[in-house]
């Protein structure tokens, strides 16, 4: 290919022009990136360019005002293309403001509150903010899409939905409420348990009971429900429904008690009394009855009593390996009082102790001493006057 003379200059001037304009457009494209350690400048950046929000509320936008090596400037914020109807308002330092300054190397962290009317249609929305100082315009492109809100829902979620112990435990229940709609709301609590059952519901950290509280809108908040069986509870699984009222949505959530069988053990004397006489220095047998009043067997049930100094007490037998729920068991003890017990009224402690229960019985035991003593204080006394007679009707009077 031929090109004439008077053309190549031509040609190699408009390469190297061609050559400078793009090296002229690489530098400005670099200049405009807030991100470079080497550009200066004042840029207008926003984290969320594109979002989606609900239809019926408003929403806001996060902005920043960047300078980088230039002089302080102030920008006065405005929105082109605001759809009819809406409003807005700029935040700064938790004031409206309608414009800012930022100096050398610093920034300034604003909000964009925007407020469609309730009839706005669902759909996207082209919206530019835009910053003017003297000399130098601003501008960051919104893409806004209002779409219906997703109906409101409330959840209860159980930490753990099943807790075993006995019927003397309190069943705590650690729970989360989760109000999942775009409006904060009062949540009312209720648990429905069987007959006998007591509930309350109370802060996940605190002592203050609650029939309501309030959640903000897509937050959780962490309570705890208590659930106190009756002390006569049988062993079995027992159902408890908790239930959180809203006020556009409603929750339930089902939880499970355990309840353990706990024995209960009753101690009665002879005859139902308790009371009783013995000799001293003799020994005399007493009949208990061990009853276990509870919904679980009584393991290992010891018997011992503590009786005053010197007495003897022993028990057959000494021990029962088991006694079943609503069972009974005659046991005996057997008292030796002191011989050198006066004659009266003395206590004996009377102790049954078993797994998870027991119970005691104090026993008065009544003491008479032996008749082999009164005989022999009559033969004292029946001497004592034949050796005064016999001194009288020997000596007489003189």
């Amino acid at each position: 290919m031929h090109h004439a003379p008077g053309r190549l200059p031509v040609l190699l001037l408009a390469s190297a022009l061609s050559l400078v304009g793009a090296n002229a457009f690489a530098e400005g494209f670099s200049s405009s990136d807030p991100s470079s350690s080497a550009v200066s400048g004042v840029w207008l950046t926003t984290p969320y360019p594109d979002i989606t929000e609900s239809l019926g509320a408003p929403f806001t936008i996060d902005f920043s005002l960047v300078n980088k090596d230039r002089s302080p400037s102030e920008y006065t914020f405005s929105l082109d293309g605001l759809p009819d109807g809406w409003t807005y308002e700029i935040d700064g330092g938790g004031k409206k403001v309608a414009a800012a300054m930022v100096g050398p190397n610093d920034s300034r962290n604003l909000s964009l509150k925007l407020t469609p009317p309730a009839d706005a249609k669902a759909g996207a929305y082209d919206i530019t903010l835009t910053g003017k100082s003297s000399g130098d315009t601003l501008s960051v492109p919104l893409k806004i899409a209002l779409a219906e809100p997703n109906p409101a829902s409330l959840t209860i979620e159980p930490k753990l939905p099943a807790l075993r112990g006995s019927a003397k435990s309190s069943f705590d229940y650690q729970l989360t409420l989760k109000n999942d709609s775009p409006a904060d709301t009062v949540v009312n609590l209720a648990a429905d348990a069987p007959a006998g059952f007591q509930t309350s519901f109370k802060e996940a950290y605190g002592s203050q009971e609650l029939t309501s509280i309030p959640i903000k809108a897509n937050s959780t908040k962490d309570i705890k429900l208590s659930v106190s069986p009756p002390q006569d509870a049988d062993a079995g699984s027992y159902p408890v429904t908790v239930e959180a009222r809203g006020d556009k949505a409603s929750g339930t959530s089902q939880l499970e008690l355990d309840v353990t069988g706990q024995p209960s053990l009753m101690l009665t004397g002879p005859g139902a009394r308790l009371s009783g006489t013995a000799v001293a220095g003799k020994e005399r047998s007493f009949k208990f009855t061990v009853s276990n009043a509870g919904t679980a067997p009584a393991e290992q049930v010891h018997l011992a009593a503590n009786a005053p100094s010197g007495w003897e007490v022993d028990f057959a037998p000494k021990e029962l390996p088991a006694l079943a729920a609503g069972a009974k068991q005659e046991v005996e003890m057997r008292l030796t009082p002191s011989d050198k017990a006066i004659a009266g009224d003395y206590m004996v402690s009377v102790r049954s102790n078993a797994k998870g229960a027991s119970d005691h019985a104090d026993f008065r035991v009544t003491v008479e001493t032996s008749t082999l003593w009164g005989i022999a204080g009559v033969g004292v006394i029946g001497s004592a006057l034949l050796v005064l007679a016999l001194a009288v009707t020997r000596y007489g009077r003189r």
